[in-house]
């Protein structure tokens, strides 16, 4: 997974990047219409904001969260430390494209902004169609290719990891993911949804 630039490491941890994540938290909720029972996976947690705001928002029977780099999962430690005082949470460093659960895990994976991070970034959701259980379903929100160009212009992304709303969409499918309606926006992000893990599909 590529590092983040100094300034992109200020972005995701401003106040406001903070405020847009709890709608987004609040949103990938009501999409992936869960159960107090369920176990959920916090893609790219990085300091540890998104999770607290899944604990808060639906307290799940389990919860694990990862990112890559090793620092943001130190703040995210600090930041959970109450709830890592039992076994509900699980937080670690790891990489998106080699996963370190086991097949068929979850009933959710959550994840904003992270996969346009990684290189190899239809790795990352061939691993989210593991770790899903059939039936399971991933909340994302990317930035298309274009976006990436425009928007984020300012931000060193290597084009090389980014897409477009149809190469998201058939690498979804190729990972065992079908797509629920159309592709959304929110205001950082234009490719947005949510999919589930295909009934039939192996782990």
């Amino acid at each position: 997974m590529a590092e983040m630039s100094a300034l992109e490491r200020w972005l995701v941890n401003s106040p406001f990047r903070a405020w847009l994540q709890r709608r987004e938290v609040r949103t990938f909720l009501r999409w992936a219409k869960l159960s107090p029972d369920a176990c959920v996976l916090d893609m790219g947690c990085g300091r540890g904001v998104s999770t607290s705001l899944i604990i808060e928002q639906l307290n799940p029977r389990c919860l694990s969260a990862f990112d890559f780099d090793p620092s943001m999962v130190d703040l995210a430690r600090r930041r959970l430390a109450r709830r890592l005082q039992d076994d509900s949470l699980d937080l670690r460093v790891a990489d998106a494209t080699e996963m370190p659960y086991e097949d068929g895990l979850f009933d959710a994976v959550f994840e904003s902004g992270v996969v346009h991070h990684v290189p190899d970034w239809k790795a990352a959701l061939r691993e989210v169609g593991r770790v899903l259980k059939p039936g399971g379903r991933f909340c994302f929100a990317e930035p298309s290719r274009k976006k990436v160009r425009g928007f984020y212009r300012i931000l060193p992304h290597a084009i090389e990891s980014t897409f477009d709303p149809e190469e998201w969409q058939a690498a979804l499918a190729e990972a065992g993911l079908r797509v629920e309606g159309p592709l959304r926006s929110m205001p950082l992000w234009d490719i947005c949804g949510v999919a589930t893990k295909n009934a039939g599909e192996r782990s």
